[in-house]
């Protein structure tokens, strides 16, 4: 469950040097949400009712999602000017990722713990988070020193270990109905930040939107479908 750690390390390592194309960006971020959302219909969504709380359920589900909501229209990314020599602010352009870093994390560590096939979720956040420092990464590289980069990439790192450490004392020490809402939370979360981060990003003017680049999406799904089909 650390390898998003790590992806968020290496992409801002690589933020200033590796600028991927707009067809693999498109198919990583459609393999993501392929993967995230096949995980959540398959076990996250069953496990969560399964448990005989509905309104446990709910009530995680609507806070998952109103919280995010909250979130995304207070830390909006500052509209600044396109000028590729000028440095952009390090802590303005990194406090909405550290935020994402933070809940990833979070979400990893609650989801991990209810799917059959545990490995998923962390491997695509790994995915999804490495663009993202490589984007924060090139952004705050522009016009300054390499390390800003670098060093965006380690904090970013560390606020997702921070989510990370969060959820697994909360999935220790919840019980019952509250374990349930943790779980729903998680869920929301997670359905939230692919329909609403990376898949309208992937879908964005510029980007690339072919029929390969939107196969991705259901070979994510394909996938973790058919490892649910298998035996245990």
């Amino acid at each position: 469950m650390i390898l998003p750690a790590l992806t968020l390390m290496g992409g801002g390592a690589l933020g200033s040097r590796f600028h991927p194309g707009h067809q693999l960006r498109g198919m990583i971020a459609h393999l993501v949400g392929g993967l995230v959302l096949g995980t959540a219909a398959a076990d996250l969504m069953p496990a969560a009712s399964r448990s005989g709380h509905p309104l446990a359920l709910a009530l995680g589900f609507c806070l998952g999602f109103s919280l995010l909501l909250v979130i995304n229209a207070v830390l909006q990314e500052p509209e600044l000017p396109s000028d590729g020599e000028r440095a952009r602010p390090l802590a303005i352009l990194l406090l909405p990722s550290l935020v994402d870093s933070l809940i990833d994390g979070l979400v990893v560590g609650i989801s991990s713990e209810a799917t059959s096939n545990g490995w998923i979720i962390p491997i695509a956040v790994a995915l999804e988070m490495g663009l993202a420092a490589l984007g924060v990464g090139t952004l705050l590289g522009r016009g300054a020193g390499r390390w800003r980069s670098s060093l965006a990439g380690v904090v970013m790192g560390l606020a997702y270990l921070c989510g990370l450490g969060v959820s697994q004392w909360l999935g220790d020490w919840l019980r019952g109905s509250a374990l349930t809402g943790l779980l729903a939370f998680g869920t929301a979360a997670l359905i939230y930040l692919v329909v609403e981060e990376v898949m309208k990003e992937a879908h964005a003017d510029g980007e690339d939107d072919s029929g390969v680049v939107n196969l991705a999406f259901f070979i994510g799904l394909l996938v973790v479908w058919l490892l649910d089909s298998v035996p245990a």
